[in-house]
């Protein structure tokens, strides 16, 4: 899955596309206080996150503001929001912020609670057609996901992870580069699941980002991926 564009070149930043796969199926989800309707959440961050319905059209407009609860398994956050982008089955949405809300999400995006809630995707392979080189794939429902791939000799090739809006991602020849999402959409492909993002590659590295990064890798249960896999992605990622 080489799907590696350079859209934007400047003196010190790119915009680049990349193409990964999808899971199918959150249990992140945002239930209205008005009973309205209930998303699914498909990214999150501090600042906000995009709401999804599986079925019908979104009934949002612009600037409109609506409570609910966000639910992830058996926890929960209460939010407030406000529409700042709307698209026929999805939205965007801007949390109103408060001190306790602050707190409230730290403690429900912090790499702990993000680390219990990794999957091993890649384990699904018998019911998703998964890319070729594609070996190991951690994902925790709309914030966090990591993708490690193999050369056919089964040397690692790259490895990707991405953090709410941000992206790290080492390239076997190339090394380390970080970057920030501008946006995410559906690939046009109705047999397979993929989205197409676009991201502004940081020059240089955003050491925060590194840092997330290195404390989300130290963080992996070593059940959900190979001894070599982590020590590589651990090495890597640590510098």
């Amino acid at each position: 899955m080489k799907k590696h564009l350079n859209l934007i070149k400047t003196g010190h930043q790119s915009i680049e596309k990349r193409v990964f796969p999808r899971f199918p199926f959150s249990y992140l989800v945002f239930k209205r206080d008005d009973n309205s309707v209930n998303y699914q959440v498909k990214d999150i961050s501090y600042g906000g996150m995009s709401l999804a319905l599986k079925d019908g059209v979104v009934n949002a407009k612009l600037d409109d503001e609506f409570s609910g609860e966000i639910h992830w398994y058996d926890q929960k956050v209460n939010v407030k929001c406000i529409v700042r982008r709307v698209e026929e089955d999805n939205i965007g949405v801007e949390f109103v912020k408060s001190d306790i809300f602050d707190k409230s999400l730290l403690n429900f995006l912090s790499v702990s609670n993000v680390s219990r809630n990794l999957r091993p995707i890649h384990e699904y392979d018998e019911q998703m057609d998964l890319p070729i080189g594609l070996k190991t794939w951690l994902r925790c429902d709309g914030p966090f996901e990591i993708f490690v791939w193999h050369h056919r000799d089964g040397e690692i090739s790259k490895i990707q992870i991405l953090m709410m809006d941000s992206i790290l991602e080492w390239t076997d020849g190339e090394g380390i580069q970080t970057g920030k999402v501008l946006s995410v959409r559906p690939s046009d492909k109705p047999l397979t699941h993929e989205e197409e993002i676009e991201f502004l590659i940081d020059s240089p590295i955003d050491q925060d980002k590194l840092e997330f990064a290195n404390e989300l890798v130290q963080h992996i249960p070593e059940s959900l991926i190979s001894e070599g896999d982590l020590k590589f992605l651990t090495r890597k990622i640590s510098g």
